[in-house]
């Protein structure tokens, strides 16, 4: 399928065991906004540093790409349905998933996913434009590496099953964390059904701002309705880091 393979799909209801969280955010106070904001995200702490001084920062504003080499890695993903926990960490609401599941691969290279949340607006510009949302689906390899799958929403007038999963357990509390007892979702549903993408190499998009990350951001986007975004705002509106300069970055469009 032009790239990605596709292995399961759908959204299962079972019972579920809790999951520990398996991505800890910095203890620095940092912020979207003011005076701990991006702009002065590297000057709270020297972990921070690549915030401020790094040259290949995300996210980015894609306009251009190059067609990619046949020879270039492709990605294929084999998400299963997994139970998570979620936890409203004060700068988004991430759920966790259960470790163990071999959740995708680009090339010879193997990552599983550690836990995936969601920025409103979109992190990513596409021409200048930022989508109403985006989720971010964080891997790491067995070697330490990072993967980062990028998926954009749009409004329209089918709701998405799982989002609305999720947005039924969401703790309210900042540091709550739920373990989402009688739901086990598939990741996969999150995932448009095209499967062309833009790759580059960039960073997480908050403290620490580590580099050396592997995106994925797939073009299509996937549908919501304004319901459940303006649900999915309540929690977090505004958690958006400012675009960053590409510095010489190639960006690769895959088919």
């Amino acid at each position: 399928m032009n790239g990605i393979k596709r292995l399961s799909c759908g959204v299962f209801l079972c019972a579920v065991f809790a999951t520990s969280s398996a991505w800890a955010e910095p203890s620095h106070e940092w912020t979207y906004g003011g005076e701990h904001g991006p702009a002065h995200w590297g000057e709270i702490s020297k972990e921070f540093h690549a915030c401020e001084s790094g040259r290949a920062e995300s996210p980015i504003d894609i306009r251009s790409a190059k067609q990619a080499p046949a020879d270039m890695p492709r990605l294929k993903v084999h998400y299963q349905p997994l139970p998570i926990d979620i936890t409203n960490t004060g700068h988004s609401v991430q759920f966790n998933a259960a470790p163990g599941t071999d959740s995708l691969s680009l090339g010879d290279q193997s990552y599983q996913l550690v836990q995936f949340h969601f920025h409103a607006p979109g992190e990513e510009r596409f021409a200048g434009k930022a989508s109403v949302m985006d989720a971010h689906f964080v891997h790491r390899s067995d070697d330490g590496k990072l993967l980062v799958l990028a998926v954009q929403f749009k409004l329209g007038m089918q709701a998405n099953p799982v989002i609305q999963a999720l947005l039924d357990r969401i703790p309210h509390e900042k540091d709550a964390e739920l373990m989402a007892r009688g739901v086990t979702i598939n990741p996969l549903e999150l995932l448009p059904k095209s499967t062309g993408y833009y790759t580059y190499s960039g960073s997480l998009t908050t403290p620490p701002c580590s580099e050396g990350v592997t995106w994925i951001e797939f073009k299509e986007p996937v549908t919501i309705t304004q319901h459940q975004l303006h649900a999915m705002e309540a929690f977090y509106h505004g958690n958006q880091r400012p675009v960053q300069a590409l510095n010489g970055r190639d960006i690769w469009d895959v088919e």
